[in-house]
């Protein structure tokens, strides 16, 4: 999609006060800084693009309860996002994110995360400070800590080694 076409996209959600955006399997390669103008988003899907990065304009989204990541080319976590405190379900499956940082447990309301599928070893303590989360799949990374037996437990197993054993 052409960067044109998706400034038209955004202006056009901007415009209806549209609450959702699906711009899954679109072969974008860079989100504009204007998508942090969409103030009523509470649901964006960018699933199946080729994104890096975020802008930090993707802050602005205050109402944001659903934002859709997964299959990008995420090395990094996006550091913009744990200031989306009301989100509630993230999604980043199959990126090739090798760290979850600390500031995660800003992310208050997240209940379900999905992190399968990326080049987590480890995960940080702080995950396990995030009081709704109720969902969080991990598979298909090679973690090191929490061991395997206590992911295969599942996630009340996960919460509790990260609260406890940090």
């Amino acid at each position: 999609m052409t960067k044109e076409k998706l400034l038209k996209i955004i202006q056009a959600a901007q415009d209806g006060r549209r609450t959702a955006l699906k711009l899954g399997n679109n072969k974008i390669t860079e989100l504009p800084a204007e998508i942090g103008g969409l103030k009523n988003l509470v649901d964006l899907d960018m699933g199946h693009n080729k994104l890096e990065r975020l802008p930090v304009e993707i802050k602005r989204l205050k109402k944001l309860k659903r934002l859709g990541l997964d299959y990008q080319n995420f090395s990094l976590f996006p550091m913009e996002i744990c200031s989306l405190d009301k989100l509630k379900e993230l999604y980043l499956r199959g990126n090739n994110i090798m760290e979850i940082p600390a500031k995660i447990e800003n992310m208050k309301n997240l209940v379900g995360l999905d992190l399968r599928a990326n080049k987590l070893t480890h995960l940080p303590k702080e995950l396990g400070q995030i009081p709704n989360l109720e969902l969080l799949y991990l598979d298909g990374n090679p973690l090191i800590d929490p061991p395997m037996e206590v992911i295969k437990e599942g996630i009340e197993s996960v919460l509790n080694y990260l609260r406890t054993n940090k």
